[in-house]
């Protein structure tokens, strides 16, 4: 069982890096140095979350939840 939490762990962390370092990519253009967020602020806010970004909540709530159980699991 606490081979099988691992794993479980290990693949939910690198998804959630990997999502982590897509979402950095939005900010890399040369705007992103100077304040991009303020290109928001003529149109107004952007509202909600896109996919991309309640994937990596729900792969961030994830790996919290796999961190405790696998602690459990490990003791």
């Amino acid at each position: 069982m606490a081979v099988v939490m691992m794993i479980i762990h290990v693949v939910v962390g690198i998804g959630l890096i990997w999502m982590a370092l897509q979402q950095m990519s939005k900010n890399v253009e040369l705007g992103g140095a100077f304040g991009g967020g303020a290109a928001y602020a003529h149109f107004g806010r952007k509202k909600g979350l896109d996919t991309g970004e309640k994937i990596t909540a729900l792969l961030g709530v994830a790996f919290f939840v796999t961190s405790l159980l696998t602690a459990v699991v490990l003791k």
